[in-house]
């Protein structure tokens, strides 16, 4: 047996928890201007590839807008997203459409054509992609593509999909909260992945999370007032 692994290890077969990549391997990151996320995980891995995977309309877009558009005068493109990019919230939110392209093919499979294109002519500062479906082989040519033109390759899953571990740098799972939302890092590489945390957005999108109810102003239902009598 320690023939084998001696075997495996010299032929880099074999990875040890003692073995961290070096710093220079690593990915650059770009901060999300959430302190919690990027205090615990640096920020959206750029170039690379995010996978962040939950319920569409949770907050995900919130998440990672600030970090793809950081002013580098490139494309930002959207790929096949569910709805429609609804352009003046971010002309509101002070993303310029100017650097928005906007691509909606027909298939999946020339939506990964086209992301991957995209991240690989070096046009473009960030991809988001919404897969139905992925492979380990198609993540690593996005993978590729995002490392030859510095590109961002965001993709955005639903919770049902998720079913394999994919060679990404970072892997994260959101869940709506009272105050935000909640962020379970499922692989953060270079590190090991911290405990969840939660993003309070009770201050930047009050809209966005469950305003404690008032006691004072809610009348008991009969039927519950009866119970309580009996």
């Amino acid at each position: 047996m320690m023939k084998t692994l001696d075997q495996l290890a010299q032929q880099h077969g074999l990875w040890r928890a003692s073995q961290r990549p070096l710093m220079a391997e690593l990915p650059d990151k770009k901060a999300t201007g959430y302190s919690a996320f990027d205090q615990r995980l640096g920020g959206l891995p750029s170039p690379g590839v995010t996978d962040i995977i939950s319920d569409y309309g949770v907050g995900e877009l919130r998440l990672v807008l600030p970090a793809l558009y950081h002013a580098s005068g490139q494309q930002v493109v959207w790929i096949r997203p569910p709805v429609g990019l609804n352009a003046a919230m971010l002309h509101q939110q002070g993303y310029s459409t100017d650097n928005t392209l906007l691509v909606s093919p027909k298939s999946d499979q020339d939506a990964l054509w086209a992301a991957e294109q995209a991240a690989r002519s070096g046009a473009c500062q960030a991809v988001v992609l919404w897969p139905s479906s992925l492979t380990v082989g198609q993540v690593k040519r996005l993978k590729l593509a995002a490392e030859h033109g510095q590109c961002a390759v965001v993709l955005l899953r639903r919770q049902q999909t998720y079913s394999l571990t994919l060679p990404v740098d970072l892997s994260v799972a959101l869940a709506p909260s009272a105050c935000g939302v909640t962020v379970t890092v499922r692989y953060c590489r270079g590190q090991w992945p911290p405990a969840p945390f939660i993003l309070d957005w009770r201050t930047q999108w009050p809209a966005l999370v469950t305003r404690p109810s008032n006691a004072e102003n809610l009348l008991a239902f009969p039927l519950r007032q009866q119970r309580e009598q009996a």
